[in-house]
């Protein structure tokens, strides 16, 4: 299992699901800390990113000396797999590259905390259980391998069913298809069929007797990533269009906040769509796609580009399922490279239904909503009824709670009462930071605060 930077992790020896805190060996770890490599490790990876920084130059300067040559083809982030051609003007430059890299001498790094992240990655190592990370927080939990398959099975076998091998074909003649009108298809790969895999809900109720999982689907066509980049600019105009609050991040969320006047009269509704990603039907996007189109300017190759985008499968021990309540293999999956942007487009769509209703400022992220109203109690609990009621008509759940005075939204508190906010962090979610003797670069190291 792979352990991401920026997450925790501690080992202990008790039980088969184990909630993994800050206390470790030998004080506080972060995965922030890079440990040294060894030479053959930290020369290989040098040789690697030389090669490739080289390229780069390479075809910089080709396009550079050949102005006749196409350099501003829509690519949508595809690199090319051509070899780049020789340019005899950076001959000697690559030379001196090559010659720095077998000139570049070792030492010995004597120091206790390498030491002891050596030792923490060895036993990390030898470990026999697997080390699963939460989902929205910097934990990791160690579970035996039959208890993580069951989790993982169960979570599968919910929502998916065993799909023919041949329907793979499908999906990447689609992709095929959408590449060569677009002249990329030289650069885009076949879908990879990588396993599926589970992250923890350990923020849920009751988690520590039924743990809860989200279903990550890594395995993703290729044409997700050109859905993103016309996906991107379709929302960009629709919210310019619409004038809606959809946010992008915490600093959107406290501009509007301090904008908010009467904040003493005013009070929270908010909701969260249950299971978001992959409840929207390829109705819904329809419809979603219909909308915008009013509004901006979508050519049908491109809705059809980001319909395509979601036919997908997943995963298991290199086995395809496929979702059982479609037919067409549509699928919006956690980890595909357009969800957000999908999201945010259905998001945009339901955002100009809640506009109609009366005396009350809507707002979202991603799933995450958010209103404030000036309303009396049980006129907003009305108000509530109605919300649930529009997410309702589109086959979605809420959650929605309303008349609140204080929240805790994305990673900020807001509090109506005092007119402030302030940082928010779940009470798993212990900050951890990167240690002075850490193997990051001396401009990193320098710039840490004591």
């Amino acid at each position: 299992m792979k352990v991401n930077r920026g997450t925790r992790i501690v080992l202990d020896n008790e039980g088969a699901v184990t909630i993994v805190t800050h206390q470790t060996w030998n004080g506080y770890r972060s995965t922030k800390n890079i440990p040294v490599a060894s030479e053959k490790d930290y020369t290989k990876q040098l040789i690697e990113k030389t090669e490739e920084f080289l390229r780069r130059m390479r075809w910089k300067a080709f396009h550079f000396l050949s102005p006749t040559t196409p350099a501003d083809k829509k690519t949508f982030g595809f690199k090319s797999k051509n070899c780049p051609p020789t340019v005899e003007e950076m001959r000697t430059f690559e030379e001196g590259m090559i010659n720095i890299i077998k000139n570049i001498a070792y030492k010995d790094v004597r120091c206790q905390f390498q030491q002891d992240l050596k030792k923490d990655i060895s036993s990390i190592k030898n470990e026999e259980r697997l080390f699963v990370k939460a989902n929205k927080s910097i934990n990791f939990y160690k579970l035996d391998a039959p208890e993580y398959n069951r989790l993982l099975n169960d979570n599968i076998t919910k929502t998916y069913k065993k799909a023919e091998k041949k329907k793979l074909n499908v999906i990447n003649d689609e992709a095929r298809s959408v590449t060569r009108t677009l002249n990329i298809d030289d650069r885009v790969e076949l879908i990879a069929n990588n396993d599926a895999f589970i992250t923890l809900k350990d923020h849920k109720e009751n988690f520590a007797n039924n743990p809860t999982c989200r279903l990550i689907n890594p395995s993703k066509t290729e044409l997700g990533r050109i859905s993103k980049r016309i996906l991107e600019d379709i929302n960009s105009k629709l919210v310019r269009a619409t004038k809606v609050n959809q946010w992008k991040n915490t600093s959107s969320v406290l501009q509007w906040y301090k904008r908010l006047p009467n904040k003493r009269d005013s009070a929270f509704i908010c909701f969260d769509v249950v299971e978001f990603y992959p409840s929207i039907t390829e109705a819904l996007l329809n419809r979603a796609l219909d909308f915008a189109s009013e509004l901006v300017t979508i050519s049908n190759d491109d809705c059809q580009t980001i319909v395509n985008a979601k036919h997908s499968l997943l995963f298991n021990n290199g086995r395809p399922w496929e979702k059982k309540t479609s037919t067409t293999l549509f699928d919006v999956t956690m980890g595909s490279y357009d969800g957000a942007e999908t999201c945010e487009l259905v998001g945009c769509y339901f955002l100009a239904q809640l506009q109609q209703l009366p005396n009350i400022e809507f707002c979202l992220y991603r799933d995450d909503g958010l209103a404030v109203t000036t309303l009396t109690p049980k006129e907003t609990e009305r108000i509530k009824k109605q919300i649930c009621n529009v997410f309702k008509n589109n086959n979605l759940k809420i959650t929605i709670e309303a008349n609140k005075k204080v929240i805790n939204f994305l990673d900020v508190t807001l509090d109506m009462n005092t007119e402030k906010f302030k940082p928010y962090a779940k009470p798993t979610n212990t900050p951890l930071y990167v240690h002075s003797k850490s193997n990051h670069p001396p401009r990193i190291i320098k710039n840490i605060p004591q």
